[in-house]
């Protein structure tokens, strides 16, 4: 991304005061920000559409701009033009896309993953939260990207149970990515910057404000595939998320509930109105699996088991391996290929130096070449005798050694 072009976007961010509904018109009915700052646009309109913005927009001062980028620069937070291939591209083709996205954490790019939106109310009883968060553990094992809104309640419980798979998760913020809303939520908002990514279409600095969150909304049902209502009334936040996901065309889902219970209104709506009811992950998993099985593997492959402040950041190095096997794959001329089944189990061994193994890599080597096929993470720790945490730790290194890769369902084979 040219420096040029992302000050200008930034400056008609702020000439705009960051309002979706004006920016979209800058850029749909005027043609964007170049167009506008470089003065290739007709005066009388640029005039009609900014209004009481018009003065400022004439100034054409980058101060501003600069400024944001400068903030940006020092606090590590990364800046997603509308143009760049990172960008989402179901989020670019919802009717007013944020034409900057600020982001923090690690550097995950949506378009490789299976995204599943889970939102809901803040309050719910024990039971709705203890549901949701095992439900989104399970998509996250399954190769799901959990993707909500970081408050308190039901959006909090899915963001936990994609960390506790170890699975990447993506909070979008109504205010900017380095304010912490709420306050409670300070030690999950620095698991996902570990684990996953924040956005916003605010700056840093920006603190949320009612009409923000409303505006969030269209963002996390935008970025998704699918949206889960876990519960919410029917005049909620969660329902105006689920408007955006039915005037998105993504596919919804919900959770039902009580009848008498005013917290499960919104979802049992939905299902009257043809919404899929959940009762489990694979009543969402399942709908996938065949269109998206690249995407959902992809998942599979950035999940790191346990999830410890020692290997979070794995997950960079796992891709980077990931996209090495994938060349080597179009080399072979076919996908997933597998050692062939003529293949001893001397043969197999005779490939590795074991020296560079520690006792329980080799351990794992040693019983997945004698194995014929893909293994089960179950049967690697039932056949080893090692620890599960032990055997976890393990298979991890040795996919960043590129000895072993890993398959959708949890299941592995030699490289």
């Amino acid at each position: 991304m040219e420096k040029d072009k992302l000050l200008k976007s930034l400056w008609l961010n702020i000439v705009c005061g960051h309002r979706p509904s004006m920016i979209q018109k800058c850029v749909t009915e005027l043609g964007g920000a170049e167009a506008i700052f470089d003065g290739d646009v007709s005066v009388r309109e640029t005039e009609r559409i900014f209004g009481a913005a018009y003065p400022t927009a004439l100034e054409k001062d980058l101060s501003g701009a600069e400024r944001i980028l400068k903030d940006c620069e020092k606090k590590g937070i990364r800046l997603i033009h509308i143009s760049d291939d990172n960008y989402p591209d179901l989020l670019r083709n919802t009717p007013a896309p944020p034409q900057i996205l600020y982001a923090a954490g690690l550097d995950i790019n949506l378009n490789e993953y299976f995204t599943v939106a889970v939102v809901g109310s803040r309050e719910a009883s024990s039971d709705k939260l203890g549901f949701t968060r095992e439900l989104c553990k399970d998509m996250a094992d399954s190769g799901a990207v959990i993707v909500s809104g970081m408050a308190r309640g039901l959006d909090t419980r899915a963001h936990l149970g994609a960390l506790d798979a170890g699975q990447l998760t993506v909070a979008v913020l109504a205010g900017g990515v380095d304010v912490v809303y709420p306050m409670s939520n300070r030690e999950l908002y620095e698991k996902i910057l570990k684990r996953g990514m924040i956005i916003s279409e605010q700056p840093p600095g920006v603190r949320g404000r009612d009409y923000f969150y409303q505006e969030r909304n269209r963002i996390i049902a935008g970025v998704s595939i699918g949206v889960l209502i876990s519960g919410g009334g029917e005049h909620s936040g969660t329902a105006i998320t689920a408007k955006y996901a039915q005037m998105y065309d993504r596919d919804i889902f919900a959770i039902p509930g009580s009848p008498i219970d005013e917290g499960a209104a919104l979802p049992n709506g939905l299902i009257r109105d043809g919404a899929a009811a959940v009762l489990g992950y694979d009543d969402i998993i399942s709908e996938y699996a065949d269109r998206f099985g690249d995407m959902l593997d992809n998942g599979a492959a950035a999940i790191v088991k346990p999830p410890t402040d020692e290997n979070i950041e794995i997950f960079e190095n796992i891709n980077k391996s990931k996209n090495k096997n994938k060349n080597k794959e179009k080399d072979k001329g076919k996908a997933d290929k597998i050692k062939p089944a003529a293949e001893t189990a001397e043969d197999k061994m005779r490939r590795f130096d074991f020296s560079k193994f520690g006792p329980n890599e080799a351990k794992i080597v040693k019983y997945m070449c004698k194995s014929d096929g893909a293994v089960h993470i179950d049967e690697i720790i039932r056949n080893t005798e090692l620890k599960t945490s032990d055997v976890n730790s393990s298979v991890v290194l040795l996919q960043l050694k590129g000895i072993i890769r890993q398959h959708a369902g949890n299941l592995y084979t030699l490289e």
